[in-house]
C-alpha cells in the first residue's frame, strides 16, 4: 500500500480532495480525476458551470456569483477557476482540504500557457490559501470523452500515490503535471521540467459572420516551441510525463537587487521641479 495512504489511515480518516477545473463542471477530464481519487478520498467538486479556459487568475467582481449543488459534493458555480477554489474554501468545506487538484484540462499547459491557465490558476489560488495543490493537463485538444483520459488516471494516481515526494517545502506552490497524449506503456517516464517557451502564431482568427459582420476568435495558433531542452515543451513532445514546481511570486528578485542601487537618483529626480 503507498505510504501516503498509510499515513492518512493512521489519521482515522480520508484526506479531502477539492477538484476544480477550466473546462467546465460536466467535463470527461474531471470526470477521470474524480475516477483516480475515487475511494482514497473524501471528495468535492467545485467547478464552473460552463467551459472557462483562458481565465487565468480572474476573479468574479462586478456580478454575483450562483452556485447549483448537482449531486452530492459537486457544485456548478457560474464563475472563474479561481472563484470555485475560493467559493468552495470559504463557503463550502468544513475543514482545510488536504490537496487542491485541478484538471484534468483538455489541452497542454506549458510554457507560457501557464498564465493564461484557468487549471493552473485555480490551483494557484489554492497555493495562495497555503493548500498543496496540483493541476493537470493532457496533451490532447480533441479528447471529448472519458475513454480518452484513462491512462491519465494511471498517471494521476501514481503521482498522488507518492504525494510526499510532491510536497515542496512551504506552502504557495503549485505542482504543474503535463501528460503527453500516449499509451502509457509508450511513455517513457517522469521528467522535472522548466517552463519553455511556446510559439504562437495566428492567435486572432478573423472571420465573417452570416450577417456580413467581422468576427475575431481568440486561441489559434499550432504546437510550435522554441527547442530548450529540459523544457516542459521539449520533455512533453519527447514523450515524457513533465512536472514543474510554480510559485504565485512573480518578483524577479535579481533585477530587484540590481535596480535597488537606482533608488536615490529616482528619489532626487522626483523632487526636482517639472519642465
Amino acid at each position: 500500500m503507498p505510504a501516503a495512504i498509510v499515513s492518512w489511515r493512521r489519521m482515522n480518516r480520508k484526506p479531502l480532495f477539492l477538484l476544480v477545473n477550466d473546462d467546465g463542471v460536466h467535463a470527461p477530464g474531471l470526470r477521470a480525476l474524480r475516477l483516480a481519487v475515487e475511494g482514497v478520498a473524501d471528495v468535492i467538486v467545485v467547478a464552473p458551470h460552463v467551459e472557462r479556459s483562458g481565465a487565468g487568475q480572474a476573479l468574479t467582481l462586478s456580478t454575483p456569483l450562483r452556485c447549483e449543488r448537482l449531486e452530492s459534493n459537486v457544485y456548478a458555480l457560474e464563475g472563474t477557476p479561481t472563484d470555485c477554489v475560493l467559493f468552495a474554501v470559504n463557503e463550502l468545506v468544513d475543514r482545510k482540504p488536504d490537496w487542491v487538484l485541478s484538471g484534468i484540462n483538455r489541452g497542454s499547459n506549458i510554457g507560457q500557457d501557464t498564465l493564461y491557465s484557468g487549471t493552473v490558476a485555480a490551483a494557484m489560488e489554492g497555493a495562495i490559501h497555503g493548500l498543496p495543490a496540483v493541476a493537470f493537463s493532457f496533451a490532447r485538444r480533441n479528447a471529448f470523452d472519458l475513454a480518452a483520459y484513462l491512462d491519465c488516471v494511471k498517471v494521476v494516481r501514481t503521482l498522488l500515490d507518492h504525494e510526499l515526494v510532491l510536497r515542496t517545502p512551504g506552502f504557495q506552490t503549485v505542482i504543474n503535471v503535463n501528460i503527453p497524449d500516449l499509451p502509457l506503456a509508450q511513455m517513457r517516464g517522469v521528467r522535472v521540467a522548466s517552463l519553455g517557451r511556446r510559439i504562437y502564431d495566428q492567435q486572432i482568427v478573423k472571420g465573417t459572420d452570416p450577417r456580413g459582420r467581422p468576427y475575431y476568435w481568440v486561441g489559434g495558433g499550432g504546437e510550435a516551441f522554441d527547442d530548450l531542452p529540459g523544457s516542459d515543451c521539449n520533455l512533453l513532445a519527447e514523450g515524457y510525463v513533465t512536472v514543474s514546481v510554480l510559485e504565485p511570486d512573480h518578483v524577479n528578485h535579481e533585477a530587484n537587487a540590481r535596480l535597488r542601487p537606482s533608488e536615490s537618483r529616482l528619489d532626487q529626480a522626483l523632487k526636482e521641479p517639472s519642465a
